[in-house]
This record gives C-alpha cells, sequence and structure tokens, in this order.
C-alpha cells in the first residue's frame, strides 16, 4: 500500500478515493447529521439551515467525505507542484485520509473553512510565480475574510497570513494594506447587507472564549492522537534533517506549514464548547509530516507498522463511533 502510494502515478489519484471509502467505511453504516454549534457564524448556520431543509444525513455525510478527498487532491497537488518531497508521490494526501478517518470528521464549519485555508495556501505558495501580485494579495485576504466569516476562531491564521507575506515576498506597506483590506471587504459587504434589509442579526458574530476544552474521548482515541503527535514529530525530524536536499523554495513552503500547525494548536482554545471537529486544522499540516514519516525512513518495517496501527485505530474507532 505504502509502495503503491510512493510512486508518482496519476491512477493513484482514483487508489485515493477507494482508499478513502474503505477507511471511511462507519459513513456507510451510521450517517452523520452537519455538525451546529453555538460558536458557529451566521453565515454558516444560514448556509447548514438552507441545506438540511432539502437534504438528509446520508447526503451530508456524503457531501463531507466529498469534500474531504477533494481537499486530499489538492493538498497532494500542492506538495507536488512546491516540491515538498524530492520526489513526486502521493503520500500527503494518503496520510490526510488516514488521519482524518480516524476522528470521523463530519460536515462542521471547521470542514468549510479548512477547505478555503488550503485555497489560500495555495495561492500563498504560488505567488513568486503568478503575476499581478496585488490581485492574489487582495484574493488571499478576501478568502481569509470569508473563512472567519464562516468560522470565527480562523482570525489567527490572519498572521499566518502576513507571515507568509514576508517570506515570499519583499515587505511593502501598500501590500499589506491590501491583504487587510481584502480581509475586512467581507464584512463590509455583510454588515451593509444586513442593515439596508434589517436583518440585525447579521451583524452578530460570535464572541471570543479562551478556555481548556474537555473532550470526552475513549482510550483509543487518545491512543490515536499520541501515536499522531509522536509521528508528526518524528515526521518533523525528516524533514528537518532533509531540508537541504530541497530548493529554497520549497523550504520556505515548509516553514509556513510548520507556522501553520503551531497557531492551529490554539484553535481548540477559542470557542465556547468543545467540539473535537476543531483539531482538523491540525491534523492539515501534521498530516503533511506524517508523509514525511512514511517517504523518509529506510526501514520499511517500521513504515508499514506505523501505518497499520494507524489503519488499526480508524477501524476500531470506527465501531465505536457506530455502536456508541
Amino acid at each position: 500500500m505504502i509502495g503503491s502510494f510512493k510512486a508518482n502515478n496519476p491512477r493513484n489519484n482514483f487508489l485515493l478515493l477507494l482508499y478513502g471509502l474503505a477507511l471511511n467505511w462507519p459513513l456507510f453504516f451510521k450517517s452523520a447529521p452537519a455538525i451546529i454549534d453555538s460558536n458557529d457564524t451566521f453565515l454558516y448556520q444560514y448556509f447548514i439551515g438552507i441545506f438540511n431543509k432539502y437534504t438528509n444525513d446520508a447526503i451530508i455525510s456524503g457531501v463531507a467525505f466529498l469534500i474531504l478527498f477533494l481537499q486530499t487532491v489538492i493538498i497532494n497537488k500542492i506538495a507536488t507542484d512546491q516540491k515538498l518531497f524530492p520526489r513526486n508521490n502521493y503520500l500527503v494526501g494518503m496520510s490526510y485520509l488516514l488521519i482524518t478517518s480516524i476522528f470521523h470528521i463530519g460536515l462542521s464549519s471547521a470542514l468549510l473553512s479548512i477547505s478555503i485555508l488550503i485555497w489560500i495556501l495555495s495561492i500563498l505558495f504560488n505567488m513568486s510565480n503568478q503575476g499581478n501580485p496585488k490581485k492574489n494579495i487582495f484574493n488571499i485576504g478576501l478568502l481569509t475574510g470569508f473563512a472567519i466569516l464562516i468560522f470565527f476562531p480562523t482570525f489567527l491564521f490572519v498572521f499566518v497570513v502576513l507571515f507568509g507575506l514576508l517570506i515570499f515576498r519583499p515587505f511593502r506597506i501598500q501590500e499589506w494594506f491590501i491583504v487587510i483590506l481584502g480581509i475586512v471587504a467581507p464584512f463590509y459587504f455583510v454588515f451593509a447587507f444586513g442593515y439596508l434589509l434589517d436583518k440585525f442579526e447579521m451583524l452578530h458574530l460570535p464572541g471570543l472564549y479562551f478556555r481548556i476544552p474537555k473532550f470526552h474521548l475513549t482510550a483509543f482515541e487518545i491512543s490515536s492522537i499520541c501515536l499522531t503527535i509522536l509521528l508528526s514529530i518524528i515526521g518533523f525530524v525528516f524533514a528537518q534533517s532533509n531540508m537541504r536536499k530541497l530548493l529554497v523554495q520549497s523550504r520556505n513552503c515548509w516553514t509556513i506549514i510548520s507556522t501553520f500547525l503551531f497557531f492551529a494548536l490554539f484553535i481548540p482554545l477559542f470557542n465556547k464548547t468543545p467540539q473535537f471537529q476543531f483539531t482538523l486544522f491540525s491534523l492539515l499540516p501534521a498530516s503533511i509530516f506524517v508523509a514525511s514519516n512514511f517517504y523518509y525512513p529506510e526501514k520499511k518495517w517500521f513504515i508499514n507498522l506505523s501505518h497499520w496501527i494507524l489503519v488499526a485505530l480508524s477501524v476500531v474507532n470506527g465501531y465505536f463511533f457506530i455502536f456508541h
């Protein structure tokens, strides 16, 4: 299995689909409704309200998996285009599907926001290769603003965007002004729309809450988190030790991914109610480091053991997801 995804074969996209369906087998037995939390913004609640009116839980689960798979394909393409590894492969996509399947990610504001953040990373990483940088910078700010409107704690990733501009662009105050203008633009239009139509509920944004979340997890879920953290650390060490083999552009991308992970770890702290879905922001960069853990080691027994333990945890957690 690892050997197949380690090869740069376009047919691996179809293999990723089969792999994702096999790992997310609980969706075929227990449909998960869309997750709505009191901390969600009006924009997400309005969207899900319409979606729930014309669909059912089975369709919602299918949409959640489809979004997750599209994220997988895009993330893997970003890793390939930016040469994050000495040779192109599909291990990033495989790792993302594997880790998210362990925690059974459903349709939520976090899932939609992370989709926008992946789009932002794609534009940011290609900043030096595209013309008209001011247009791209404004688009990055605009997308960041929409991500915040969907899931408010993503305001933390404004710091990632600004740091990315420092990495990929020479400092120009007008470009920082453009990106900030892009972030503010969605709020301006939404508030103006709500004011003109006398829909004052649209002017409300969730307050900021800072607290240590208390998740009620099974022993297997705790084991999954510990193993994911361990493999991410090992992958980080492998990535750092092999960084000299990569281009400067690729090294800068790894820097942004590390920064992304740092701020993603704080997302669960800024929520009124604890939801394990919020860890999805950490799983994205963590999966890239886990892919390093599958790519660099020369001992195949370690790679295969890590992979099949994660698969086993995914199956066991899927059992508890269905029957508990």
